[in-house]
């Protein structure tokens, strides 16, 4: 078996990247009082506009495109969840092959597997973006599968229904929900009968990995 995890909102919480992120173009910038207006910018009206928002507000002549650049590829910080940690060091004291499989720029999910301390803790990772692909391609499975070809039976835990079973469920994978409370993803209704956790150590038992 090899367990295989998304990344955001599934092994940590990506509100706390956004947080980050604010932070670091706010030290850039040299005044608290511009994460005070990214922070209450992006509670009150969602991502997307944020640091447009900012430049308005404040009248800042720097570019915009630097002040993303600094959110893409600043070193974030961040943690696993304390599910996260627990499953990941279960899985490793018990000899069980992991992966990861995570949608996003490449180097951005790069320095986010980094700080989360991730390359110790994982055996195998894709990052989609590196390989100009994305869920629900197969492509991103594929690569994990030939990776453990020794290996007959995968899980994939994600946090997004819309999209991060598709691919799995047809290569006759086993999935697994994961309904973080502060993710994006956690009212929305899973059409697909898999099972749903809301604390990944529920897997373990679920895939029978006791």
């Amino acid at each position: 078996m090899v367990v295989v995890f998304d990344l955001d909102d599934t092994l940590y919480d990506e509100i706390n990247f956004v947080r980050s992120g604010f932070a670091e173009i706010a030290s850039y910038l040299g005044d608290r009082k511009y994460f005070d207006f990214l922070w209450e910018d992006f509670m009150k009206k969602g991502s997307g506009k944020n640091i447009d928002n900012l430049l308005s507000v404040f009248k800042i002549k720097e570019k915009k495109e630097k002040l993303i650049e600094i959110y893409r590829f600043h070193t974030p910080n961040i943690e696993l969840n304390n599910d996260a940690r627990a499953v990941l060091h279960y899985l490793k004291e018990k000899k069980i092959s992991t992966a990861i499989i995570t949608d996003g720029h490449y180097i951005t999910q790069k320095n986010k597997f980094t700080a989360l301390g991730l390359d110790k803790l994982i055996d195998f990772v894709v990052f989609t973006d590196y390989y100009h692909t994305k869920k629900p391609d197969l492509r991103p499975f594929h690569i994990v599968m030939s990776h453990f070809s020794k290996e007959k039976y995968f899980c994939y835990i994600a946090d997004n229904p819309q999209k991060d079973f598709i691919a799995p469920l047809k290569l006759g994978w086993k999935a697994v929900r994961y309904k973080n409370k502060n993710g994006v993803y956690n009212k929305i209704k899973c059409a697909l009968q898999i099972p749903e956790i809301s604390n990944l150590m529920d897997a373990v038992e679920i895939l029978g990995l006791k």
